[in-house]
């Protein structure tokens, strides 16, 4: 039986183009709007660094799961007590790798996130916190919409984290399939997380 491999599906959020994107065109930015306008595109930049690691991690979950599933059948079919196929070692040492990479990622989200709500401050401070800061958004809707998107993030690190420590130790084929599906489809990174995103960048004249 041939194992069944995965591949990740993403959903694509379309929106008009920014009238902010228009005006930036004719001047620079500066002081906090150029502070949100450049976290905005560290957000991006970040997240697109995690869906690099992201796809490494299936590639290599693939190869795991074509060493372990014949061996997981012998073990149904005969008994075996061998779950552990030569090679697999230096596959969960490379998804180790994308973890540590992905652990980064999160913390840059988060020092991201931080930035925000501290532009929310001075803005505060300024007494111009209630003043659409391009489009519709007050200075504090890029702390809360940063908050989201981080712990979403967050909270699928935890879930990759758990699929690499057990990943190497699953001893039947539906254990298997459950953390590599657990891996592709990032339950935690659902259509809103896509959409305030792509908000946060249209708001800020990136889109």
């Amino acid at each position: 039986m041939e194992p069944t491999l995965y591949s990740p599906s993403f959903s694509f959020v379309t929106v008009k183009e920014s009238p902010v994107k228009k005006i930036l065109q004719c001047g620079n930015l500066t002081g906090n709007a150029r502070r949100v306008r450049d976290a905005a595109a560290d957000f991006h930049n970040l997240i697109q660094e995690w869906n690099v690691q992201h796809l490494l991690g299936v590639q290599i979950l693939n190869t795991v799961m074509a060493m372990k599933l014949p061996v997981l059948i012998e073990v149904a079919a005969e008994g075996s007590s061998q779950i552990y196929p030569e090679g697999l070692e230096a596959q969960c040492e490379q998804l180790d790798e994308v973890i540590q990479v992905m652990n980064k990622i999160v913390g840059q989200l988060q020092t991201v996130a931080q930035q925000m709500h501290s532009v929310e401050k001075l803005e505060k401070l300024q007494n111009t916190n209630k003043t659409p800061m391009f489009l519709t958004w007050s200075s504090d809707r890029y702390g809360k919409v940063s908050d989201e998107i981080y712990e979403a993030y967050r909270l699928e690190l935890i879930a990759k984290n758990r699929v690499k420590n057990n990943i190497a130790h699953c001893c039947t084929k539906e254990a298997l399939m459950y953390h590599t599906a657990t891996w592709v489809h990032q339950p935690y990174i659902d259509s809103n997380v896509d959409l305030l995103l792509e908000s946060i960048l249209h708001e800020t004249g990136h889109r």
